[in-house]
């Protein structure tokens, strides 16, 4: 099956599966419940081709459970494990730990990060930033943390430019430190990045 990456650390695993197969073939491998293939039904396409993935990566990662979501969308499990979910295109990762985790996969588009820079790379993180031939690989690793920071809190401070900010890396080194603030506190994070083809996956995860 189209497992194209996999990660296994202590407290954490991450399933990425390419969505290449027909739906029928897909539909037999998850071999769906009942409730869930009523569920799978209910959905639009695209929801639904991404209901299918996300069945196929918690069946290797071996959690057959219902994915239950709060109010503001994050998604949890009946189970001791914490659960985050991201897709693009035809990729679908789920992470499980044994921490808070929140996970992003984005598509490298090199002119699109470079339109939105501004919105969400801070004056001190743009002192750091490398103005040259890896500038969009930093863009991009820096939108996934924020991704992964905006979905470990459960999406309740949503602005990447205020609450958000990433101590500086060296991108060969695919960890760094990152922090959520707002008026109250400020609670710092490990974030771990891997380049899958042409795409970044970034996790943050609360270990500290």
């Amino acid at each position: 099956m189209p497992i194209i990456h996999q990660i296994k650390e202590e407290f954490t695993e991450i399933i990425t599966w390419e969505i290449s197969e027909n739906t029928e073939a897909l539909e037999n491998f998850v071999n769906l419940t009942p409730p869930r293939l009523a569920k799978y039904r209910s959905l639009p396409p695209k929801q639904a081709k991404e209901y299918l993935g996300i069945r196929a990566c918690l069946k290797q990662l071996n959690a057959d459970y219902d994915v239950h979501y709060t109010p503001n969308g994050k998604p949890y499990l009946p189970s001791e494990r914490h659960i985050s979910i991201t897709h693009s295109y035809d990729l679908v990762s789920v992470g499980l730990s044994h921490f808070p985790i929140g996970i992003d996969i984005e598509k490298k588009r090199d002119k699109k990060i470079l339109n939105i820079e501004k919105k969400f790379i801070r004056k001190d993180e743009n002192a750091w930033m490398p103005r040259n031939h890896q500038l969009t690989d930093y863009l991009h690793v820096v939108w996934g943390v924020k991704e992964g920071l905006y979905k470990i809190n459960g999406g309740n401070l949503w602005n990447f430019l205020h609450h958000y900010w990433v101590e500086r890396f060296d991108i060969k080194d695919e960890t760094l430190f990152c922090w959520i603030s707002d008026k109250k506190k400020s609670k710092k994070y490990l974030a771990k990045f891997k380049k899958i083809k042409e795409y970044y996956l970034v996790w943050v995860v609360d270990y500290l």
